[in-house]
């Protein structure tokens, strides 16, 4: 008898483990079930977006980006569908104020039981970067940089130089690069916003190549040539960036009007290209001179 009692005990006991067993996975489940699904969450629609910036204090623009990753699938699925608008968007300069709003998918909100906040979001613009006020303050670092990019266009753009900008030179024969050396620089400080400030790398590049005899065209005889060669550098701000986009190179033309060996030629040049839209100043290929 006592034997078939603790018997039943230990069948009841097995039960009562299994019931609570099940109860709790019921409860977590719906537990679960309620976190992910039914409860209304809150998520911030704008916490996350991404403010990119592009140019200078005064013309800078702006770009907001989604880029928020969640954890959790459905929410991840929500904020897929956000897109943003932002005003203004351009002409900013640092402590303007930019508004952003995001617009977003109603029906997913409402599937996945999301109350979208802060829906509409205010920043402070802040970081851009502005131009020099005086050309002394150009950092010496910077201007090392802009010569070692100036140098690897020259190396990059070589072979098309050589080719097409020294003239004089047959067509069907290769010249030879014999020396390039920094001649100039100056900084183009320019009038209006509309207009980046620059500097501008004057290198003189000597070649020798075959050009036609001077007893007869059958004959070719070697001969030395020097062009000068304007490596250009634009948005020169407190960025200190030398970008690649903003590096380009042309042949100095003088059409007899001018010679280039000579700075005060070079200079008059310079002001009759350039005079109308930026103040120019001369600069020591050491260091600034002048005053800006």
């Amino acid at each position: 008898m006592k034997k078939r009692i603790a018997i039943n005990k230990e069948k009841w006991k097995g039960k009562y483990i299994t019931i609570v067993a099940m109860l709790l996975i019921i409860s977590s489940l719906y537990a679960t079930s309620y976190l992910l699904f039914l409860r209304v969450i809150d998520v911030d629609v704008t916490k996350y977006a991404s403010i990119i910036y592009h140019g200078e204090t005064g013309s800078a623009t702006v770009k907001v980006n989604n880029d928020m990753r969640a954890y959790n699938q459905r929410i991840q699925e929500f904020m897929d569908s956000i897109t943003y608008t932002v005003t203004p968007i351009d002409k900013l300069s640092n402590e303007d104020v930019i508004t952003i709003r995001a617009s977003y998918d109603e029906e997913l909100a409402h599937r996945y039981n999301i109350h979208p906040v802060n829906i509409e979001r205010k920043v402070t613009v802040s970081g851009l970067p502005v131009r020099y006020e005086h050309v002394e303050d150009i950092e010496e670092d910077y201007l090392e940089a802009i010569e070692k990019s100036g140098e690897e266009y020259l190396e990059k753009h070589q072979e098309m130089i050589l080719l097409e900008d020294f003239t004089t030179f047959l067509r069907d024969e290769e010249p030879e690069l014999k020396e390039q050396k920094l001649s100039y620089r100056v900084f183009l400080d320019a009038f209006g916003a509309e207009n980046k400030d620059k500097i501008v790398d004057v290198y003189a590049i000597q070649a020798s190549g075959f050009v036609k005899g001077e007893e007869s065209d059958e004959t070719k005889e070697i001969r030395d040539e020097t062009i000068y060669y304007m490596v250009t550098y634009n948005e020169i701000n407190t960025s200190k960036q030398v970008l690649e986009e903003n590096i380009f190179g042309e042949k100095m033309l003088a059409l007899g009007a001018y010679d280039f060996s000579q700075p005060e030629s070079f200079m008059q040049y310079m002001q009759t290209k350039y005079g109308k839209q930026y103040q120019i100043f001369e600069m020591s290929l050491t260091q600034e001179k002048g005053e800006k």
